[in-house]
């Protein structure tokens, strides 16, 4: 099967990092069929519109950069694809993935190929007023494009849950996002208990990941347990926050500020830490926690986006959003051994519901619904079935 990837974010060279989650998807798939991924950046740096393409086996990755506007970049798209429908083997159908940034070029593709298509979705704008801030144009070509597709595959029940609140009513599977469980693997040996070093990764803004709430409650953790330790890595701005450790007294021998890293550098840091630590304001399903468990790695986070679906106390503590003093005395009580989780039941469950097999074997399962049910703007039963089971 020849599936063309349509991303609304891809990384790229003007932002690495950005939809990194997509291209995950995109690399599972491509171990059962063949992809190819088209996908459109503006770039001011661009002279007029360029061509970068890689081929990684069966997953070929094409980034048109430009500096067009969006009507420029959407026609250069639609070129691309033409030309590749002509010179390599036909698409069997279409995966295009954050609706609002990939609406209209998906149903033109869909309409002028008549490819049966489905939409990925991860996007956290469906919990916030961020849809409704949404222009009325973008709005409409989600809705009608959403009407159309074959199958809407947000990543958790709840951000499905927030699609239908906003009117998307189509019929759904969820499906996760992916893990890389041979790089993300536990560590040769568990470190002894009590746990005492706690790990965050995130984008580092502070409206988003609450690192500013982690870093207070964790010098209160810190009175109460002087021997934890905290490692912040994260690819955005930590000048605001290592002044926020600073004010707060924490020195180098507390907490640790750190860079990007590849991902093998941050599974490194998972399997040497206790705790992974994600006390976010919003989420969907954050990659970070399925790579956390990956490792047999205990989680502390915060009760918002899918994250409650697969978080139980099994596998970590929940807290409520927004709430420092429940931070502080969770990190405390984990630090004090009043936790027992078992690393590799949690590693387990990494595996039977994120790796790359399973993944790959939901979307399989819908891609041959799409074909089977293959036609005019063609819809397949909706299930709550992700593909992977319990």
């Amino acid at each position: 099967m020849h599936v063309l990837f349509l991303p609304g974010w891809y990384p790229n060279r003007t932002h690495p990092t950005l939809g990194n989650f997509v291209q995950r998807h995109a690399r599972a798939i491509a171990t059962l069929h063949r992809v190819t991924v088209v996908h459109a950046v503006r770039d001011p740096a661009a002279r007029g519109t360029e061509l970068v393409t890689t081929t990684h086996g069966p997953l070929t990755e094409h980034i048109l950069y430009s500096d067009r506007g969006p009507l420029g970049r959407l026609r250069a798209t639609l070129a691309l694809i033409g030309r590749l429908r002509n010179e390599n083997a036909p698409f069997d159908l279409v995966h295009a993935n954050i609706l609002h940034a990939v609406a209209p070029l998906a149903w033109m593709v869909h309409r002028r190929w008549g490819l049966p298509f489905l939409v990925s979705e991860n996007w956290t704008g469906y919990h916030l007023d961020a849809y409704r801030r949404l222009p009325l144009s973008t709005r409409t070509a989600m809705h009608w494009t959403a009407d159309r597709a074959g199958m809407l595959c947000p990543v958790s029940e709840q951000l499905a849950g927030a699609m239908r609140r906003h009117g998307f009513q189509g019929p759904h599977r969820v499906v996760p996002n992916v893990v890389d469980t041979e790089r993300f693997h536990a560590p040769k040996q568990h470190r002894p208990p009590p746990p005492t070093r706690f790990l965050h990764v995130s984008t580092l803004l502070d409206a988003h990941k609450n690192v500013s709430g982690l870093i207070r409650s964790f010098a209160a953790a810190r009175r109460q347990v002087p021997a934890i330790t905290l490692d912040i890595v994260g690819d955005g701005d930590r000048a605001p926050h290592e002044r926020t450790a600073a004010g707060l007294g924490l020195g180098a021998d507390a907490i640790r500020f750190e860079g990007p890293m590849e991902p093998a550098s941050i599974a490194d840091r998972m399997r040497n830490a206790d705790v992974f630590v994600l006390p976010s304001n919003h989420e969907n399903l954050p990659c970070v926690m399925l790579e956390a468990f990956a490792t047999g790695l205990p989680v502390l986070a915060t009760d918002v986006g899918g994250i409650p679906e697969h978080l139980s106390g099994e596998r970590g503590v929940l807290i409520g959003r927004g709430d420092m003093a429940a931070l502080e005395r969770e990190m405390s009580a984990i630090a004090q051994g009043r936790y027992a989780f078992d690393p590799d039941a949690i590693r387990d469950y990494a595996v039977g519901h994120f790796s790359i097999g399973i993944v790959a074997r939901a979307f399989d399962t819908i891609y041959h619904d799409l074909l089977q049910h293959s036609g005019p703007d063609v819809r397949v039963p909706s299930t709550r079935d992700t593909g992977h089971g319990e």
